[in-house]
């Protein structure tokens, strides 16, 4: 017994010797370009939610989502938390179509999302956008075009594009315009446009 005392009492000598200081702590480094390193591939990625404070079925979502989509190839989903997920897709077509397609909507909820950029954190990207078809109606047939709709589109949001139409045929009720709209602030219904001396509203 005797032995096997002295043996832990020079181990426990041993180890009160050792001392660590900041020098030797230790650290993990990695090179950015490593094959190794698992990265989302941010060319053809979607983040988003829906809007509602309700949580979402996951699985019921993915197969609702996929057959308006309609992916050429594969696509992929992930829940990164309640009401967030990322949307991959893996061609340039197949994400235009969803992007140009919006608003989709789940249900009764419309789904808000931005296209990831590289060196952008899915689980921290805000999300506050929403891209939708607008109807100008009251518009004079003598101030109608492509820069007024722009003009038009900017003051209710941020433009993107003249339906192709609006300039088709000799009369139209109303014309359409696509605009980028924050969630945040509140959507502007009435413009007042003056030409000369002249207000169209």
């Amino acid at each position: 017994m005797s032995t096997t005392r002295d043996s832990v009492q020079e181990m426990e000598e041993e180890f009160a010797m050792i001392s660590i200081g900041d020098e030797e702590h230790g650290g993990l480094m990695y090179d950015e370009k490593s094959e190794e390193l698992c990265e989302i591939d941010a060319r053809w990625c979607l983040v988003g939610h829906f809007l509602t404070d309700s949580s979402i079925d996951f699985q019921a979502m993915q197969h609702k989502m996929t057959s308006p989509w309609r992916p050429g190839r594969r696509m992929y989903f992930k829940q990164l938390d309640v009401n967030r997920f990322i949307f991959q897709f893996y061609h340039e077509v197949d994400i235009k179509r969803v992007v140009d397609g919006s608003p989709w909507s789940f249900g009764r909820f419309l789904l808000v999302f931005e296209r990831l950029k590289e060196g952008d954190n899915p689980r921290t990207l805000a999300i506050n956008k929403l891209d939708i078809w607008v109807q100008l109606h009251g518009m004079s047939f003598g101030i109608m075009s492509l820069r007024l709709f722009k003009d038009v589109a900017n003051y209710i949001g941020e433009f993107i594009e003249s339906d192709a139409n609006n300039f088709v045929g000799v009369w139209r009720k109303f014309l359409w315009v696509r605009v980028s709209v924050s969630l945040d602030k509140p959507l502007k219904w009435i413009i007042k446009i003056r030409k000369s001396e002249s207000t169209w509203c």
